[in-house]
């Protein structure tokens, strides 16, 4: 069991009473509980709760009752994957889409149209016309519309990626924002690859007593 503290926990109440029909307890219905005046007088201006006040947790009908203490204790993900801040984390290469030839006309207008990313765009030209150009090539999902509802490599359009550009996406939990997630992932990398180059050293160091 824990050895918990208000050093490493936070506590709240929770109480509800259905006196008829039936009655929902949310997140909002938790009442934080200070472990001691220190822990109140440290977050009186930002009291601890739930991240989002509308999360269903339980049910009541008329004549039922639900009253418990609820503990949240501080750790990380390393230990456990129920104190990870990161919801999903994943990454994409860059597109790189060019047009070989220019597209023009009613080829332009159909161009944007079959694209559901909204990737390419019209340039009016004037009395030249009007030429389909790439306006946001991050959206592109690859669905490859551009080339099958549109005959895209006749028309030269080619799709390809950029294998040494990388497009991270992560989303948090709620208790870190994900800019903040990014900083200190980068961090620990460096930590580590720090740690790989002193083991590396260490080795060469004991190969060859003369470095």
């Amino acid at each position: 069991e824990a050895d918990l503290s208000e050093s490493n926990s936070i506590c709240f109440n929770l109480h509800v009473t259905c006196e008829e029909g039936k009655k929902s307890v949310y997140s909002s219905d938790f009442i934080w509980q200070p472990w001691s005046d220190a822990q109140a007088e440290q977050f009186k201006d930002d009291p601890p709760r739930p991240v989002q006040p509308d999360i269903l947790v339980a049910q009541l009908r008329e004549g039922q009752e639900i009253e418990c203490v609820i503990y949240c204790e501080k750790g990380v993900g390393k230990e456990h994957a129920k104190w990870s801040p990161v919801c999903t984390a994943h990454y994409r290469l860059l597109p790189v889409i060019t047009l070989k030839k220019d597209i023009v006309g009613g080829d332009a207008q159909k161009l944007k149209e079959v694209c559901p990313k909204n990737v390419f765009d019209i340039e009016d030209l004037g009395s030249k016309g009007k030429k389909a150009f790439v306006a946001n090539a991050r959206n592109c999902s690859t669905c490859r519309e551009c080339l099958e509802s549109f005959p895209g490599d006749e028309k030269g359009v080619v799709l390809a990626k950029d294998k040494q550009h990388f497009l991270f996406s992560i989303e948090s939990v709620g208790q870190i924002p994900a800019p903040d997630l990014f900083r200190r992932a980068l961090k620990k990398f460096q930590d580590k690859c720090q740690m790989s180059l002193d083991v590396l050293a260490g080795h060469m160091e004991e190969d060859d007593p003369m470095i």
